[in-house]
């Protein structure tokens, strides 16, 4: 552990509860982070990653417990997991999507079930279908059921206090969190999204082109839920258009829900322009950037001379050791692209996340 690491954990878990943010009701309420989770990287090198995932949720998390949640149509019960503390007063609704290649028991979850159980937020982390490999999941309208099941489950089941619905995912989590920020925005008070996949057929000839041997795994799942190649067959290629943020998100503008998209420069699985364009769809006209400046930047891995000067000293960036090197807030969108790859910086949205109601 670096010395900057080291103070760090140190300080907040002498001080964290002095860390105090705005809340819904005029009441301060103390915010507690979870300094033993930091990034996706930190969280894959941990012990805890090493175990089954249920039974890494039960160590890490033991009051998060697993749900079933009915569907329609004589269709199997939809798995979740699931945290209410019992107690009754109003209080914040995490729903947290999984990635792209997992499901609702991956390991990177953990952080959001801890944070949730910490500051008493009630938490739930449903399957909507699983991986991103059958054409029922990537973005599918049963996928979108399936969230929206898990959003009225929580409401009757736990005091959710309306004014703060939280959705965040990570990667393809963050996909399906723009689709359904896009399409439901009066549903949700904020959308945390890191690395997403903004636009399938665009992230196909990534895949494809890449030099990365895992990413055959990606382009299969892409041909496989969309029925087809999308550069060579055009209903495979409407098929991914419309399991895509980038139909939806620009209704979301101006809508009231906030939305946090965060991109790794360095990021060679999901370029950062995915992440820019995201922003783009929400931001006002002056504050957009233009597709000059992100192509370069998916080009070259650096910001071209039109975005530097915008970066930003944050404690949780900067312990995680993926510094802040562009910020730019527009409209209800907010865009922090940060030195580093496909990652997570996780008290950072959870921060963000707590200074946010109707």
């Amino acid at each position: 552990m670096n010395l900057l690491k080291f103070i760090y954990i140190g300080f907040i878990s002498l001080f964290g509860p002095l860390f105090v943010f705005g809340s819904c009701s005029n009441e301060a309420a103390e915010i507690h982070f979870v300094p033993e989770y930091i990034s996706f990287k930190q969280v894959a090198e941990l012990p805890l990653h090493n175990l089954p995932k249920m039974e890494a949720w039960q160590k890490a998390v033991p009051k998060v417990v697993e749900i079933s949640i009915p569907r329609n149509n004589n269709e199997p019960d939809q798995p979740a997991l699931w945290y209410h503390s019992g107690t009754k007063t109003k209080k914040p609704l995490f729903l947290v999507l999984h990635s792209w290649s997992a499901d609702y028991l991956q390991h990177y979850g953990i952080p959001y079930g801890a944070f949730a159980e910490k500051n008493d937020w009630i938490f739930i982390h449903p399957n909507y279908r699983g991986k991103f490999d059958n054409p029922e999941a990537t973005g599918s309208e049963k996928a979108i059921q399936d969230v929206l099941a898990a959003l009225e489950y929580a409401k009757e089941h736990a005091p959710v206090d309306n004014d703060r619905i939280y959705l965040a995912g990570f990667s393809g989590g963050a996909m399906m969190s723009l689709i359904l920020a896009g399409r439901y925005p009066e549903k949700f008070t904020a959308a945390l999204v890191w690395v997403p996949v903004y636009d399938l057929n665009d992230w196909y000839d990534t895949v494809i082109q890449s030099q990365y041997n895992y990413t055959a795994y990606y382009r299969n799942d892409i041909e496989v839920s969309c029925g087809g190649k999308p550069d060579k067959d055009d209903k495979a290629m409407e098929e991914c258009r419309k399991r895509s943020p980038s139909a939806y998100l620009a209704n979301a503008r101006g809508k009231g829900v906030q939305v946090f998209i965060s991109g790794g420069i360095q990021d060679h699985f999901v370029p950062p322009s995915h992440a820019i364009r995201a922003f783009n769809d929400l931001a006002d006209d002056k504050d957009k950037i233009s597709e000059t400046d992100y192509k370069a930047l998916d080009e070259t891995k650096s910001l071209s001379d039109g975005l530097k000067g915008y970066e930003e000293n944050n404690r949780f960036f900067d312990e995680a050791e993926l510094p802040v090197i562009f910020k730019r807030k527009s409209g209800n969108a907010t865009i922090v692209l940060f030195d580093g790859g496909h990652d997570i910086v996780y008290n950072a949205g959870f921060h963000w996340l707590s200074e946010l109601h109707r």
